[in-house]
């Protein structure tokens, strides 16, 4: 069996952490036994007019990769102009990957733009297409784009439609019309590297982190305000380790706190992952979350967690891992003394985790694969 995963969202040479966790599912579908290429088409901002690249490559995980990149000083116009992306898709289909990967499925990662895409080229070959959706802002592409008629043809003619989590299953069932064609299926954590540790605890100190790429809908300000008066009474030092970037995390640098801040930018996963074993807490506050791949790799580390109570965070949350808050300086400030006043068992909260390893997720899209044939 054949796979051709087609996505927008993934890794390029102008930005290598896009759609990363599309990657991953990409990673464990190789995992589960099923061979797989990816042919992704990005759109990326930069200084000149317009520079078109394409490339080939295997990459770390054997899994092979063909980029399209569309790159422009007017990435936004090219973004919704559907027409060109999908001539460029199918001039590099035909010529690069067809004659030697003929795939018997087209997997597509969010409905704009390259589900839609995916759903053009699989009309024309005839092949089945599976859509899996990452995205929470369908309602506004539906309500406004004027491929929202292809979007609602897309997800009505693929054969299933996965999603992340149920919140975004829930959000999505408004547009599929069968309802058990939409499947659950999480993002990945990879389980190796993100693993449990002991931790060293130091009694004079509480150290905390957070990763995120910091842009709306992340909330870092809830983070530091309440660590902030937290840490007044504390009877403790206190430690935020802050991993990514994002001009929200500007902002609050630019104000005086009075715990200790290390900023440590974009972390490689070795390095995330030992961030989460040496941390005591994880702090993940978002108005919007349609799985949140960060607190699932925390977990796995076990490393309880402190979180929003927003979209599909509370799938991921129980009394045994950790606390969810409302989006209130209050609310957060009183979560961080009940999180830092509970014992919990962090091997355990590992192995409760261990549902989102690359093999466990690989099997299960295969079987949505064979259940085709």
């Amino acid at each position: 069996m054949k796979v051709l995963f087609i996505s927008s969202w993934y890794p390029n040479s102008t930005n290598p952490l896009k759609g990363v966790f599309v990657k991953k599912h990409a990673t464990a579908i190789r995992k589960a036994g099923v061979e797989i290429e990816v042919l992704a088409i990005t759109v990326n901002p930069r200084s000149g007019l317009f520079k078109k690249k394409f490339y080939r490559e295997v990459d770390e995980n054997g899994v092979v990769t063909h980029i399209i990149e569309l790159n422009s000083f007017f990435y936004k116009f090219i973004h919704v102009d559907l027409i060109m992306q999908y001539a460029f898709l199918k001039k590099y289909y035909y010529r690069h990957v067809k004659p030697k990967f003929n795939p018997d499925i087209i997997h597509s990662n969010v409905i704009f733009p390259a589900g839609v895409l995916a759903y053009w080229l699989s009309k024309k070959e005839g092949k089945p297409h599976i859509i899996t959706e990452h995205w929470s802002k369908v309602d506004k592409l539906m309500s406004r784009s004027i491929y929202s008629g292809s979007a609602k043809k897309a997800y009505a003619s693929a054969k299933f439609v996965t999603v992340v989590s149920a919140f975004l299953k829930n959000s999505l069932s408004k547009y599929v019309n069968q309802a058990d064609k939409i499947k659950v299926i999480p993002n990945v954590v990879n389980t190796e590297v993100f693993a449990y540790k002991e931790k060293d605890r130091n009694a004079a100190e509480i150290k905390f982190s957070c990763v995120a790429h910091w842009t709306n809908p992340k909330r870092p300000d809830l983070i530091f305000k309440a660590l902030n008066e937290f840490s007044k009474n504390a009877g403790k030092k206190i430690i935020l380790n802050i991993g990514g970037e994002g001009y929200l995390m500007e902002e609050l640098k630019k104000s005086k706190w009075n715990f200790t801040i290390n900023y440590l930018g974009n972390l490689h996963p070795q390095k995330l992952a030992e961030l989460h074993q040496q941390s005591d807490y994880f702090l993940h506050a978002s108005d919007i979350e349609t799985f949140s791949i960060v607190i699932a790799e925390a977990l796995a580390t076990g490393t309880p967690v402190l979180a929003s109570r927003a979209g599909a965070i509370s799938e991921l949350m129980n009394e045994d891992n950790g606390i969810l808050s409302e989006n209130t300086n209050e609310s957060w400030l009183e979560g961080l003394k009940q999180i830092t006043q509970k014992n919990y068992d962090n091997k355990l909260i590992s192995k409760n985790s261990d549902s989102f390893s690359l093999l466990k997720i690989g099997n299960k899209f295969k079987e949505l694969y064979d259940s085709l044939f």
